[in-house]
């Protein structure tokens, strides 16, 4: 039966299906320890992972433009949840590198398809001057996800080994899935097929290969820095595993609030200088990250983390008023995956190996100056700002 629902209702759903989407993506971290004792895997093995995963995610979100344009939005979104399910089935039953890393790439495949559909599903939804807020709401979800996965890891993990733990976490994503094929909005709604002509007009736009590298730098100082930063504590810091992963979870409490911030400071003082700000504040205190302890440390990551997640509803924001309504879940699919698998990917595997040399600390204050450099970058974006958003477009509106 299909039932149809408000678009706020709509939006919360869509909430909760991208915080499971996200949670399955980045759980993995809080139980890379458990993992490397597990299966007696090295740092920079078990940093692969990450690696695999962006680059399946990579794949998917360049192709999902190719599936949007014959299957809805919404069955998109409902599909994907329900492959991310089968593929942590896989990565449950893995016990040798190679098939965990296959199961790692093709978890990465499986959810990237996610994204492109429910940005545009959401801005067909809502006015342009409401996307700032809304965005902000669907940013929720991955920041309750970094708040919750550690904590969930640490409780978890007293009771169950981590192959259970991830079977778990499959069983919710499939009832996700199944609750957005009866309720999900955007049944209506499909992409434009990404022709050659449209993905070249797209790239040609030098406000959108800036923003791949902006993006790539927010993303580096979210979940790049979140990947690496429970194994940091546990072989740099010498903590236990389920003090850490309390520690990076509790950490992301303010991130609730602080998202929701970064939405009215995008509406209010404009997406470019909100997106600025937010990388270098971010950045140098990642930077601070290898030089601080105890105390100050938790400080700082507490700080780091609850900027970092200002950056992303003005950067959505951005990303969706470059192209026109048709086109948006092009654009998304075009600039996201470089961006994960920089940031997401790159990033904590080039920390991990460095951390096999004894380098940990140069690889995260190294990370942290990459991310402020973001801030030379954006003033060089000329669109994405409300009163000048309409200046770049792709296609008719």
């Amino acid at each position: 039966m299909i039932v149809s629902i408000s678009p706020y209702a709509g939006l919360c759903l869509l909430t909760a299906i991208f915080y499971l989407n996200f949670f399955a993506r980045i759980v993995f971290a809080p139980l890379l320890p458990r993992m490397e004792v597990s299966l007696a895997l090295s740092h920079g093995e078990a940093g692969s992972f990450f690696l695999f995963l962006s680059c399946g995610y990579f794949l998917s979100l360049l192709g999902s433009s190719f599936l949007a344009a014959r299957v809805s939005h919404q069955q998109t979104i409902a599909w994907s949840m329900l492959a991310i399910s089968g593929s942590l089935l896989l990565i449950a039953a893995g016990d040798s590198l190679p098939f965990l890393r296959s199961a790692f790439f093709l978890l990465g495949l499986t959810s990237g398809l996610y994204l492109p559909s429910a940005v545009a599903t959401i801005s067909a939804l809502f006015a342009r001057d409401q996307w700032g807020r809304v965005f902000a709401v669907h940013e929720l979800a991955p920041n309750l996800a970094f708040l919750s996965a550690p904590l969930a890891a640490s409780l978890i993990l007293a009771y169950l080994d981590w192959q259970q733990s991830v079977l778990l976490l499959a069983v919710l994503s499939f009832s996700a899935g199944i609750a957005y094929l009866h309720f999900g909005r955007g049944r209506e709604l499909y992409g434009k097929p990404p022709d050659l002509s449209t993905w070249r007009q797209i790239l040609r736009q030098r406000d959108f290969r800036l923003l791949v590298l902006v993006y790539t730098m927010g993303i580096s100082g979210t979940l790049g820095v979140y990947s690496i930063l429970p194994l940091y504590l546990v072989t740099d810091h010498l903590m236990p595993l389920q003090q850490a992963n309390t520690l990076v979870g509790l950490s992301r409490t303010g991130t609730l609030l602080t998202t929701l911030l970064g939405g009215w400071l995008a509406d209010r003082f404009g997406n470019r200088r909100t997106m600025a700000v937010v990388l270098l504040l971010s950045g140098i205190a990642t930077s601070c990250f290898a030089i601080a302890q105890g105390p100050v440390l938790f400080a700082l990551i507490v700080l780091q983390t609850s900027i970092a997640v200002c950056f992303f509803p003005a950067a959505f924001s951005v990303l969706a008023g470059l192209t026109a309504p048709e086109t948006r879940n092009v654009v998304i699919s075009l600039a996201v995956p470089f961006a994960f698998v920089g940031g997401g990917g790159l990033l904590p595997y080039l920390i991990a190996i460095l951390a096999e040399t004894g380098s940990f600390r140069t690889g995260l204050f190294c990370a942290g100056l990459f991310i402020a450099a973001g801030t030379l970058l954006v003033p060089l974006i000329r669109g994405g700002d409300e009163r000048t958003a309409g200046e770049n477009r792709v296609g008719p509106e």
